[in-house]
């Protein structure tokens, strides 16, 4: 993810392994590396773990993540270290927490609320608060949208916000086109995921600046997710 740019309803579980597989990936289909987060946790006892990598197209700037989260009780704990190359290169590690509870069978409401700081501790951290949402008009439609603050120190706050519409087209795969606003621009995307098995799952995204305004990246995502 590029920091300055990208960083976002639980089902009961299932017999069949083909509901499984929906199941492992419908509890992570946003957030990831993408903007928009989803209202949802991991299992009770389950963690996870989400590696991606994104480049601009010119090549100008690329990112590493590297992001292990835990459920704990009602919330879900995770860790995101990043590395940027290129403009604005950079190092960050930083602290996330999550909750969501469903309300209904359809909608689903959350919170998330983090703070970075860079390698060397050289300035106080960012902090991002963000409120969630997640309805499902129907089996193979989802909804998220999110609202909230970026606060850079030294500057002003921005707004963190963003909607996604993620269309589940087999068990195994489901497509995703969101768009977002983060670190004061306005931006979209639309990405791909494959679930390879009920613990393993793959991305791939094209996000560029809206209306052409900043350069595209790509972006490619492994995720784990199994009891801990």
């Amino acid at each position: 993810m590029n920091t300055e740019l990208i960083r976002a309803v639980g089902r009961p579980r299932r017999i069949a392994p083909a509901a499984l597989v929906l199941t492992a990936l419908q509890a992570q289909a946003a957030g990831g590396h993408h903007a928009v987060d989803d209202a949802s946790l991991l299992e009770p006892g389950e963690c996870q773990l989400e590696t991606w990598a994104d480049r601009t197209a010119g090549g100008t700037r690329s990112t590493m993540h590297l992001g292990p989260a835990c459920r704990l009780g009602a919330v879900e704990l995770g860790l995101n270290l990043d590395r940027t190359r290129g403009a604005g290169a950079a190092s960050t590690a930083g602290l996330q927490l999550k909750w969501a509870t469903p309300v209904s069978d359809t909608l689903s409401l959350g919170a998330v609320v983090s703070a970075s700081w860079p390698a060397r501790l050289t300035s106080a951290p960012r902090r991002t608060g963000v409120l969630l949402a997640t309805w499902e008009p129907a089996q193979a439609w989802r909804v998220h949208a999110n609202a909230g603050r970026d606060f850079q120190p030294g500057a002003p706050s921005s707004t963190h916000a963003g909607a996604a519409l993620e269309w589940q087209t087999t068990p195994a795969v489901s497509f995703v086109a969101e768009r977002f606003r983060e670190g004061g621009g306005d931006h979209g995307r639309v990405g791909a995921r494959w679930a390879l098995s009920t613990a393993i799952s793959v991305d791939l995204s094209r996000a560029a600046g809206w209306r052409g305004r900043a350069p595209a990246w790509w972006t490619v995502g492994l995720t784990w997710a199994g009891p801990r």
